[in-house]
């Protein structure tokens, strides 16, 4: 998984198409809080189990609604898109927290696997959408603090 973090046209295309993801999935009438947090979490179920699940899941939930909120201000807001992304960014800065060392490696290897598999398997491209690899996150993060200065996402 080679990505240039400081390419903008990769950082652009992801974000936008994983809001486009996002904005779709709500239009599905099963869409909720607790449906996308579970959902999520079982995309991953061999990295997220019994000893911090109930983390794992308060922080999909709280994308979920941070994700939502973006969506619904983004046109009134003059087409802010900056909450989203902090959600994005700020979900997988504290995931890699709650998670053990064991998971963390799990974790990565899964979502290179993923990344790399995206196109040729279902649930890899899920895992691709719906996570952000490390290169990915990287890029996000330079991306993110060159337009609106260091230390916006904290």
């Amino acid at each position: 998984m080679n990505i240039d973090y400081q390419d903008d046209n990769f950082f652009n295309v992801d974000y936008v198409y994983r809001i486009q993801t996002f904005e779709k999935y709500l239009e599905n009438t099963i869409s909720s809080e607790e449906h996308y947090a579970n959902y999520k979490a079982g995309l991953m179920p061999d990295v997220f189990y019994e000893h911090n699940i109930p983390a794992v899941l308060g922080l999909f939930r709280k994308e979920f609604r941070d994700l939502k909120s973006g969506t619904e201000r983004y046109e009134q807001d003059n087409n802010n898109d900056f909450p989203m992304l902090k959600a994005f960014i700020n979900t997988e800065r504290e995931l890699r927290k709650v998670l053990d060392n064991s998971q963390l490696e799990d974790y990565a290897s899964k979502l290179e696997w993923a990344f790399d598999h995206q196109k040729t398997d279902g649930r890899a491209g899920a895992v691709s959408r719906f996570f952000l690899a490390t290169p990915t996150l990287d890029s996000y993060l330079f991306q993110v603090e060159k337009i609106f200065g260091k230390g916006i996402l904290d």
